[in-house]
């Protein structure tokens, strides 16, 4: 697989975890129960959010500038109002009399309503955010493979080894896996 591939594919996953983390927030506030580890309020921590700061802004350097920008200031305006959801559902005090007398802490009717307009305004902005995203899945697939080849990614312990040509099992001794070790 070359750098190109490998760029794309990590584009496809980042775009499979934000149509995730909109499809989260719609359970969410439909009253299912979501983990709170699925939905962070900083954009920067969500997995779509690590590869657009971390990869996809390196692309700015070719002739996707404009549409990272474009696709920033989306992604922001995603957050800003996600975090009110966020604060309706897991931002209650979990020290309050009702959790101590034993009753569950459950959001109004009208922090639901609130939040499912909330919601709603997350879809149309994703939907803008999706376009943008098509956008710059063309650009990068127009990109030659120098290009891609020039931004450089954190690549895992394992890509590496492969690409030194290091077998794996002269290195894994070093390393203890899993909470029994081996």
């Amino acid at each position: 697989m070359n750098t190109k591939e490998k760029n794309m594919y990590r584009l496809y996953k980042a775009r499979t975890s934000h149509l995730k983390w909109v499809n989260n927030i719609k359970l969410l506030v439909s009253g299912f129960s979501i983990d709170k580890k699925q939905l962070t309020p900083i954009a920067q921590d969500s997995d779509f959010g690590e590869w657009f700061y971390n990869e996809a802004k390196q692309f700015a350097q070719f002739n996707s500038k404009n549409v990272l920008d474009e696709m920033e200031i989306l992604l922001d305006e995603m957050y800003n109002i996600f975090t009110k959801i966020y604060a309706i559902y897991f931002a209650k005090e979990k020290g309050s009399l009702k959790t101590f007398l034993g009753f569950k802490d459950t959001a109004s009717k009208y922090e639901v309503e609130f939040a499912s307009r909330c919601y709603e305004d997350i879809v149309v902005l994703s939907d803008k955010f999706k376009n943008r995203f098509g956008v710059l899945e063309r650009q990068l697939l127009a990109l030659g493979d120098t290009k891609h080849d020039a931004v450089k990614v954190f690549e895992s312990e394992e890509e590496e080894l492969l690409r030194k040509s290091i077998p794996v099992d002269e290195i894994s001794d070093n390393y203890y896996h899993g909470p029994r070790s081996h």
